[in-house]
């Protein structure tokens, strides 16, 4: 029983391990930095209140259809994906017991946060490779934190290949991850 606890955990820790270590890209995002709080690891709720000040940013500066998600564009988005990422899994660790279980409720946190934070980004992007990667990959966190066992349902979904996705479109535009 153990032991299939810890595979889901492990596989989807693989799969974001290289998030963790994923460097800002070799040009410098014109994305606003953080305002003073670190991204990781935040609190679920400081993450979802940061992306809800983004956001907001983005409305108050007239951000719409035709101007893009954030001042980077795609390596903005690239960017967020990334931090979002490293808190996701950041919770995940730090809310794994001892038999490598992982409660369902915080894991849901995690993949909601990632999903409220991805998906507040791509509200005013433009269509592309990354938008389309990066939705893919939410959208399959958030069917994963629906699920009884979000854990284990986001390691049998396929996850690897989006993610793969998702790496490839960043690098394909300079922004190295390997989400």
């Amino acid at each position: 029983m153990m032991r299939s606890r810890i595979v889901p955990v492990a596989l989807l820790c693989a799969c974001l391990a290289g998030l963790a270590a994923c460097g800002d890209s070799d040009t410098k995002s014109a994305a606003p930095a953080p305002s003073g709080r670190s991204v990781a690891p935040l609190s679920s709720a400081a993450a979802a209140e940061a992306a809800d000040e983004a956001a907001d940013r983005i409305a108050e500066a007239g951000g719409g259809a035709s101007t893009g998600v954030n001042e980077g564009g795609d390596k903005g988005l690239c960017d967020i994906v990334n931090k979002a990422g490293s808190t996701m899994k950041g919770t995940i660790l730090q809310n794994q017991k001892a038999d490598g279980h992982v409660d369902a409720a915080a894991a849901k946190d995690a993949f909601v946060t990632f999903h409220k934070t991805v998906s507040g980004a791509l509200i005013f992007a433009k269509t592309s490779e990354v938008t389309v990667a990066a939705k893919a990959v939410a959208d399959e966190v958030s069917k994963a934190a629906s699920a009884k066992d979000p854990i284990s349902a986001a390691a049998d979904a396929g996850f690897d290949k989006l993610s793969g996705n998702l790496t490839t479109a960043c690098q394909n535009i300079g922004v190295k991850i390997n989400f």
